[in-house]
C-alpha cells in the first residue's frame, strides 16, 4: 500500500494528547484562503523554491528536461523563477543540481510499511508520554486506503491514533475510520455555508452532517476552530457554533473546542511555491481577542482550550 506525504514531523505536542509523530497527508478538497500548508493542497508533489539560497549558478536551468526554469532580471537582482509552473513535473532534477539546497520537492511516495517504521522509531516516546501518531494534512482521508492501512497497523501494535480532518468526504469513507481512529481532530470554520463557499471554496453541509454522525457514534471528537481575525471571529459565528456544538451532546458528552489562532508561519511557503497569498492584511489575534472568544463559548458549557494545548 502506498501513499503521498509531503512532511513527517517528530515530537509534535499540538496534534493530540504526550508526544506524537505526525505525518501530513498531500491532497485536499479545501482552499481556505488562509492556509497555512499551501503544498499540501495538490495531490501531485511541487518544487519550492527559497530565492535566498539560491546562488543563481544556473545547473537548475541546464538539467531542467521541460526547460520550465529560466533566468529573469529583477531589478538589480537576477533569480531563478518558474514563468509557466504546469511545464514543471517535479521531477527533481533541479533539486539533485542545486548545490545550495534552494530547490526542494513537496510530496513523495511512501509505503505503508516504510511510514509504520519511521512511526515506530519513537514508540519509546508515546509510551512515556501517552502520545502517538496523528494523520494530518492536506486532507489524510482523501487517500483513504492508505490511512486506514496506517490505521489498522498502529491498532495492532497498540499506538494511539488521532485523524485530523476537514470533515469534506463521504460518510462512508469517514465512519470507515472510527473503529481503528482513538481521536478525530475535526475543523470547524464558519457555520454560514455562503461564506464557507467563499473561505474554502466548498459548502459546509456535508461537513456539519459528517460532525452529528460522528456524535451520534459516540467518538472521541475534538472540534477544532481555526480563529482569523476579520474573517470568522464576529459574534455571530461564534454564536452558532457554540449552539452548533452543543447540540451535538450525546450520551452525556460533549465535544471540546480548541481555538487555533492565526498566524503568519505558512506566508512564505507561497512565494516558495510562486503563488499568490489571499489575507496578507491580516495579522495574529492579540491574546485578549482570544481569550474573549474563549469566553464566549464557554458560556455554552463548554470545555474550550486554545492552540492545541495539551497539558
Amino acid at each position: 500500500m502506498t501513499g503521498t506525504v509531503f512532511d513527517i514531523k517528530k515530537f509534535s505536542i499540538h496534534d493530540g494528547p504526550g508526544i506524537r509523530t505526525t505525518v501530513f497527508f498531500k491532497g485536499c478538497p479545501l482552499r481556505c484562503v488562509w492556509c497555512h500548508n499551501p503544498e499540501g493542497q495538490e495531490m501531485s508533489a511541487e518544487i519550492m523554491f527559497f530565492p535566498d539560497r539560491c546562488s543563481v549558478c544556473g545547473n537548475c536551468v541546464s538539467v531542467c528536461p521541460n526547460q520550465a526554469i529560466v533566468l529573469k532580471d529583477a531589478g538589480c537582482e537576477i533569480t531563478r523563477v518558474c514563468p509557466e509552473r504546469k511545464k514543471c513535473v517535479a521531477c527533481g532534477a533541479c533539486v539533485k543540481a542545486c548545490p545550495r539546497g534552494a530547490r526542494e520537492v513537496a510530496g513523495r511516495v511512501v509505503t505503508s510499511d516504510e511510514l509504520i517504521r519511521e512511526i515506530m522509531k519513537d514508540v519509546v516516546f508515546y509510551d512515556s508520554s501517552g502520545g502517538g501518531v496523528t494523520f494530518s494534512g492536506g486532507e489524510p482521508l482523501l487517500q483513504p486506503d492508505f490511512l486506514l492501512a496506517l490505521l489498522r497497523e498502529c491498532k495492532e501494535r497498540e499506538i494511539h491514533t488521532a485523524v485530523d480532518t476537514c470533515g469534506f468526504v463521504k460518510w462512508e469513507t469517514l465512519s470507515s475510520i472510527i473503529p481503528y481512529a482513538d481521536l478525530i481532530l475535526y475543523d470547524l470554520k464558519c457555520m454560514d455555508s455562503d461564506m464557507h463557499y467563499e473561505l474554502t471554496g466548498r459548502g459546509n453541509e456535508e461537513i456539519l452532517e459528517n460532525l452529528r454522525r460522528l456524535s451520534k457514534a459516540n467518538c472521541n471528537v475534538i472540534v477544532r476552530f481555526p480563529l482569523i481575525p476579520g474573517i470568522n471571529d464576529n459574534d455571530e459565528n461564534i454564536t452558532c457554533m457554540g449552539e452548533f456544538v452543543l447540540s451535538l451532546r450525546h450520551g452525556g458528552r460533549l465535544p471540546r473546542v480548541d481555538i487555533l489562532p492565526y498566524h503568519k508561519m505558512g506566508l512564505d511557503k507561497y512565494l516558495r511555491l510562486g503563488r499568490a497569498y489571499s489575507l496578507p492584511y491580516v495579522t495574529q489575534p492579540k491574546d485578549e481577542i482570544v481569550h474573549s472568544v474563549q469566553e464566549r463559548l464557554g458560556r455554552f458549557g463548554l470545555e474550550v482550550g486554545i492552540g492545541g494545548d495539551w497539558g
